[in-house]
């Protein structure tokens, strides 16, 4: 079973919060060859506390493996300039891009899916160097689940309550998503069939 940690499970294990034991409980299951567990590069893309962003892709490799998942497999994302790093996503063709767009629409129908829309819309200027966050969080909310289908997953694993509204999850699961559970639910449903 392959089961797909969001960026929000990376950040609980860091910090330690009530989900980081279901966490750790399904890293052990990974070590017992039970599941296989993965993340998405995409959340090396996501903001720090701070504010910052990683500068390059092995600061994120330090906090994955800081955060006790050094050992799983990160699943390659989209290239979007500015938001990806070379060697960790594919380029983004007609069929992909649909796809893509799909996922966005489920998650976030009041958010542009063309960063230039989202801009004119709001008055910002679409060619300056800082992505706004808003639409950086959304972009990195879709392109991780667009890797947990991309790459067959059975589980997407999160704590982010809007995978989890009833019409959105249904919606995600027609996509291709498997399931969607919070930590406590993937350990749960695992333990079941152990």
């Amino acid at each position: 079973m392959k089961v797909t940690l969001d960026t929000n499970c990376i950040i609980d294990l860091e910090e330690n919060t009530s989900t980081a034991p279901f966490l750790r409980q399904l890293i052990s299951l990974h070590d017992a060859n039970k599941i296989i567990l993965r993340t998405v590069a995409i959340s090396a893309s996501e903001r720090k506390k701070g504010g910052t962003y990683a500068e390059n892709f092995s600061e994120f490799k330090q906090k994955v493996a800081a955060a006790g998942l050094g050992h799983v497999k990160i699943l390659p994302t989209l290239a979007y300039v500015g938001m990806c790093y070379v060697d960790w996503c594919y380029p983004v063709g007609e069929e992909t891009l649909l796809f893509e767009q799909k996922i966005h629409e489920v998650l976030f129908p009041n958010i542009e899916f063309y960063y230039s829309d989202y801009c004119t819309r709001l008055g910002i200027d679409p060619a300056s160097d800082i992505i706004d966050p808003k639409w950086r969080n959304a972009k990195c909310d879709v392109l991780a689940m667009w890797g947990h289908i991309r790459f067959n997953g059975d589980i997407f694993v999160t704590s982010d309550r809007n995978f989890h509204k009833p019409t959105k999850k249904a919606q995600l699961i027609a996509l291709g998503a498997g399931n969607i559970l919070t930590p406590q639910e993937a350990v749960n449903i695992r333990l079941k069939y152990l």
